[in-house]
């Protein structure tokens, strides 16, 4: 079972926007990361015939979070 370690915060109390702020940049950068590493690996995968399906899975998620950052193609 896992524990959360995160206190619930009360409807009433206002999340901290830098707070807020700072989570959202960390999860940009997480995305960007996981963009370029799937770049490679699709690159990586078209000298490989059997890497076919799995390149077509990883391009498809690298164009889900190219349009959730709403960067350009």
């Amino acid at each position: 079972m896992k524990y959360s370690m995160q206190m619930a915060r009360s409807p009433a109390v206002p999340a901290d926007p830098q707070s807020l702020l700072t989570d959202s940049a960390i999860s940009r950068c997480e995305k960007l990361r996981r963009i370029l590493e799937l770049e490679a690996w699709v690159r990586e995968a078209r000298d490989c015939p059997l890497l076919g399906g799995a390149a077509e899975r990883w391009q498809a998620e690298r164009e889900l979070l190219i349009a959730e950052l709403r960067l350009p193609h």
